[in-house]
């Protein structure tokens, strides 16, 4: 079993109960605040995922500025001349 559903569980059960929950209605309290507690933490966890994306594209994009930068200065130290770096996309003018 996978840690976040038991520490759910255990979140919901350490909860104080509503005066509902202790006229008889207990059940169906822990049942509707676990279910709000999974669709938490669903949600969650897709904004994980997008995030873990989003940096792995920044990583990326890190890299290839990092390589090119490298590659420009090589040139710059055996005397050339920097080659104009063509950027794709509209041009801001």
């Amino acid at each position: 079993m996978a840690i976040l559903p038991r520490v759910i569980v255990c979140a919901v059960l350490l909860l104080p109960a509503s005066v509902e929950a202790q006229s008889g209605g207990r059940a169906a309290y822990l049942e509707s605040r676990l279910n709000e507690l999974q669709r938490t933490a669903a949600g969650l966890s897709a904004q994980l995922e997008q995030l873990r994306a989003q940096d792995q594209q920044l990583q990326q994009q890190m890299e290839k500025m990092q390589t090119s930068l490298g590659q420009r200065l090589e040139r710059l130290e055996k005397g050339g001349a920097a080659k104009p770096v063509r950027r794709s996309g509209p041009s801001k003018r």
